[in-house]
């Protein structure tokens, strides 16, 4: 028997055969197993699937006895009717088996939200796609499709995908999120067309951000979103005058290390509206931390790229400038109405500041060449150091 195979990159691919059963299982296993020995020094060993139909339990207990001499074994592209098998048996919650993902075109289909990373079209009237159209390997869905389930088990209402596809977005191969939601619409368009309703759609996304930064999340799936705040200084490390820069790195120690959930995207594209109730469909910036974080997010969205980019939350949001900039107020009062007026000064202040961090790490990922960004950061970074001492409240 002949399987084919491929060694790349410390990695062993073995093809597995159409069926797997009592009348060739022994001559498969030892096919493999002759394979694995001449290929000796592999990292990773995958079993590709896509053309297996059916596996016996004399097959099942091939894959069984390799699991068990390696460590980092995967199965990969089966089919749904072999998953079944692998499932039923058990294999799925001891080796890392994958179904072979099937492909859904998303052409003439509206887009109803839209994330940094990923944009949301509906595919149809109850089914929804996320689309990853800034790359993302596998894991990295699997990791977001993790998240959600952690928050949507902690009471936060948000959608949890029902299978990963494979699509072509403008001629690129991302993958995406599938969803089921019944009519449900981005919170962008209800506060876009029903302009009488804005104080009720503030409060909704208010109470949101509030239910959100006020359940602990212990789990260890999710990072603290100050560590990535660190992570984001070291890109503007060398771009800002020293002091100002130490100082940055001073203030965010100051931030309160608490286990509270951050989502880190939380604006009207990101929330979509079902029945009344608001369902968080991009989970991929899920952190912990402090409610900070999370302001910092929708300020971002909402004020800070309109800043220096005139016409931005119209082209990304469809909203005009003065929407954003009363969506923005309007969310801050319902979080920090109840503070003085000088409390809210420093609270917002504090606010800029890490937006700025963040915003001109971005700058210098994704616009090198953008010398207005660079000046705008430099300028507000410098200024704002000056009057903190703390990024605590």
């Amino acid at each position: 028997m002949e399987l084919l195979f491929n060694y790349e990159d410390e990695q062993l691919t073995i093809q597995l055969p159409p069926t797997i059963d009592t009348s060739n299982a022994q001559q498969v296993e030892d096919t493999i197993n002759n394979i694995i020995n001449e290929n000796n020094g592999f990292q990773k060993l995958v079993l590709d699937a896509i053309n297996l139909n059916y596996i016996s339990s004399v097959g099942l207990r091939i894959v069984l006895r390799l699991s068990q001499l390696y460590e980092n074994i995967r199965v990969l592209d089966v089919k749904n009717e072999v998953y079944d098998i692998f499932e039923m048996t058990g294999f799925t919650d001891i080796i890392d088996i994958e179904k072979v993902l099937k492909e859904v075109s998303i052409e003439g289909c509206p887009i109803i939200g839209e994330g940094f990373y990923g944009r949301v079209y509906r595919i149809s009237p109850d089914t929804i796609v996320k689309v990853y159209f800034r790359g993302g390997a596998i894991d990295d869905v699997k990791r977001e499709r993790k998240l959600a389930k952690t928050a949507f088990i902690l009471g936060i209402p948000t959608a949890i995908s029902y299978d990963i596809v494979k699509v072509k977005e403008q001629g690129k191969e991302c993958y995406g999120s599938v969803f089921e939601l019944l009519e449900a619409k981005s919170l962008r368009d209800l506060v876009r067309d029903n302009p009488n309703k804005f104080a009720e759609y503030v409060k909704m996304h208010a109470d949101l951000v509030k239910k959100i930064n006020s359940t602990t999340v212990l789990s260890k799936d999710l990072p603290y979103a100050k560590e990535a705040t660190k992570d984001w200084m070291k890109t503007i490390k060398g771009h800002l005058d020293e002091n100002v820069y130490e100082k940055l790195e001073q203030l965010i120690e100051t931030i309160p290390d608490v286990d509270f959930m951050v989502h880190g995207d939380c604006h009207v594209k990101n929330i979509l509206v079902q029945n009344n109730e608001p369902i968080l469909i991009d989970m991929d910036t899920l952190s912990k931390g402090h409610e900070i974080f999370d302001v910092v997010a929708f300020y971002l969205t909402y004020v800070t790229y309109e800043q220096v980019d005139p016409g931005n939350t119209k082209r990304f949001l469809d909203l005009d400038k003065q929407i954003c900039l009363n969506l923005y107020q309007g969310i801050f009062q319902q979080l920090y109405g109840d503070r003085s007026q000088e409390e809210q000064a420093q609270i917002q202040l504090k606010v800029e500041t890490l937006a700025y961090i963040l915003f001109y790490s971005r700058a210098l990922i994704y616009y090198p060449e953008d010398e207005n960004r660079r000046k705008f950061c430099i300028e507000k970074l410098t200024d704002h150091v000056e009057k903190l001492d703390s990024l605590a409240y």
